[in-house]
């Protein structure tokens, strides 16, 4: 076997990729790994980025291929190298986002011999990868062809029908390092007899919505006047199939008021007049006796499950209602109750459905449509009145970071408390945001890493918003951040320690020194310093005027500036519980029938 071989075996594996489309490949330090590093270096149509931490550069390509909708690769070297890319796995499976792990191995003869830096390899990551396979090694005998059909069959198997992680597990003898003269006219031969006839094209299905599921909701609907359309968790839009469009036609054709969620991709965006929108539903199906007049005959879901609780308590209070849910993948029905399940394209499915419904059935609101629609304009009435205080909110931080974010940017929101402070505090604004979210698993690491990942391939700026307790999981990743081609503004809400414990049973069953022990565990981490360390700008803000300034000023260059929004550590839980004890007065004395 030649010294060269296994570049040249890496190089057909790495342009095959390209040829499937793949776009992005991250590479992590390592000797093992030496083959499939410089092949993609050579590989033209790859775009090359590197990372220290396996367990950030996995992130990192999952927020490139949340954007592109395109698998990136992440590389790695042999041993425990890979199994940090595990929580990245677990996220990109349960969100569906296509995903190429590639990770280095010693050769077979190295295993269970304790050989360093050896560990099993093989389904390194379980049940979590919707495919995973040996790349193989060079040898004699071994069909030239091969690599190249493990990469297309990974990068198809990581694109559908159901898009998740594929792991590629690539074995190399030493010598890994390139013979001279580099490249060797014999190897650069080898490469173009491979790939001179092409590579095979794989026709992959669309999943649709058959007549027969179409059928049956239309006639559902049409008999149906007290009806609901619930947006929740959704990728970026498509160009060609935006969600929102989709939901505003089928809102219109039903008469049923929309209810989109932040993560929903169907908030924000200009009005429709002739549709009623809620998007303060889950503060009002908080409020028991607004839930228990509004009782529905007809739910109908378009994406993930929707994240809020007060929906979750409000369909367990209303069994009877027939509830349909139209989600590309998966089993999206956790109180396990739905009616029926459409498998199929959420946009594609609501623009045919409302093709098949016709003109809207009444020129003005319902009744039932009507009275969603006063009380969404009350919720946000009282939120803009409850926000502001003379030192910052959590919600007017929320408010702040989604009103000011330019049209058209990418907004990642992280777990926790923050997305459910933008839920409750951040009304619709008319020009449209992308939204980033890891709904999928709903953890709240590597935040950083896949903002920095998005803006790598975004093309326009992004706003991450997440809170002091996350930032500190993904603190090391300030160092990707540093490199965004555009501006990406990292809004951290410093409340010391994690306050979404506030808002559970546990806050009221034990005594304050064992509640910020065991479950706020704030650490007083002076983020100044850290950012200045990865060459990242700061800013301290604690009004809403400095942050306001040190936000537009942060939009106004490339790269990343890491502003701490510092909100009394108190102050979150009292003002919800105000606002939702003054919702609820307000509710009872309004007339929203």
């Amino acid at each position: 076997m030649s010294p060269n071989d296994h570049l040249a075996w890496a190089e057909t594996f790495m342009a095959a990729l390209a040829s499937a489309g793949v776009r992005d490949v991250v590479v992590c330090p390592g000797s093992r790994s030496t083959p499939l590093a410089l092949a993609a270096d050579v590989t033209e149509g790859l775009r090359i980025h590197t990372a220290v931490d396996e367990r950030a550069a996995a992130f990192f390509a999952l927020g490139q291929a949340r954007v592109t909708r395109l698998p990136s690769v992440v590389l790695c070297t042999s041993g425990t190298a890979g199994a940090h890319f595990m929580p990245a796995v677990i996220e990109a499976s349960q969100s569906h986002v296509p995903l190429l792990l590639v990770t280095a191995d010693r050769p077979w003869e190295a295993v269970d011999v304790a050989a360093p830096q050896t560990i099993d390899q093989t389904k390194l990551f379980g049940a979590h990868v919707r495919f995973f396979v040996e790349l193989g090694l060079p040898d004699p005998g071994a069909p030239r062809e091969a690599p190249a059909r493990v990469a297309i069959h990974a990068a198809t198997r990581a694109l559908g029908p159901d898009p998740g992680p594929v792991h590629v597990n690539a074995r190399f003898r030493k010598p890994l390092e390139p013979s001279q003269p580099w490249p060797e006219p014999a190897r650069a031969t080898r490469l173009t007899d491979v790939l001179r006839r092409g590579t095979t094209r794989v026709f992959t299905p669309r999943i649709t919505a058959p007549p027969e599921a179409l059928e049956a909701l239309a006639a559902r609907i049409s008999h149906t006047e007290r009806g609901l359309i619930v947006c929740g968790p959704a990728p970026v839009d498509r160009p060609d199939a935006p969600l929102r469009e989709a939901a505003v036609a089928l809102a219109r054709a039903t008469g049923f008021p929309l209810l989109a969620e932040t993560t929903s991709q169907v908030r924000f965006g200009s009005a429709a007049p002739d549709v009623v929108a809620c998007a303060a539903f889950d503060t009002l199906l908080r409020d028991a006796a607004f839930a228990a007049r509004h009782a529905p005959d007809l739910l109908l879901e378009l994406g993930a499950p929707p994240t809020s609780q007060g929906y979750a308590d409000y369909i367990g209070k209303h069994p009877t209602a027939a509830r349909y849910v139209i989600a590309p993948h998966g089993w999206n029905d956790p109180s396990q109750d739905a009616t029926a399940l459409v498998l199929a394209d959420p946009a594609e499915t609501a623009h045919a459905l409302a093709a098949r419904l016709g003109p809207p059935r009444r020129s003005s609101p319902s009744a039932w449509a009507e009275s969603f629609r006063r009380a969404d304009a009350l919720v946000w009435s009282l939120a803009e009145a409850h926000a502001p205080a003379a030192h910052l909110t959590e919600a007017a931080v929320a408010r702040i970071v989604v009103t000011a974010s330019p049209a058209g940017a990418l907004f990642s929101v992280g777990n926790s408390l923050p997305v459910r402070d933008v839920d409750l505090w951040a009304p619709p604004r008319p020009s449209p945001l992308g939204v980033l979210h890891q709904r999928g698993a709903s953890g709240i690491d590597g935040l950083v890493a896949s903002a920095a990942g998005a803006a790598s391939v975004a093309g326009r700026p992004v706003v991450l918003l997440l809170g002091d307790t996350s930032v500190l999981h993904d603190l090391t990743s300030l160092s990707l951040a540093r490199r965004a081609p555009v501006p990406l503004v990292v809004v951290v809400v410093q409340n010391q320690g994690g306050r979404i414990f506030e808002r559970l049973p546990i806050a009221r069953a034990v005594d304050v020194e064992r509640f910020d022990k065991y479950f706020t565990m704030h650490e007083p981490v002076d983020l100044a310093p850290a950012a200045a360390a990865f060459g990242v700008r700061f800013a301290r803000v604690a009004t809403e005027h400095a942050l306001g300034r040190a936000f537009v000023e942060a939009l106004r260059t490339a790269g990343a500036t890491l502003i701490e929004a510092v909100v009394p550590p108190d102050d979150g839980r009292a003002r919800v519980t105000r606002f939702r004890t003054e919702l609820s007065a307000a509710l009872a004395r309004e007339d929203l029938s």
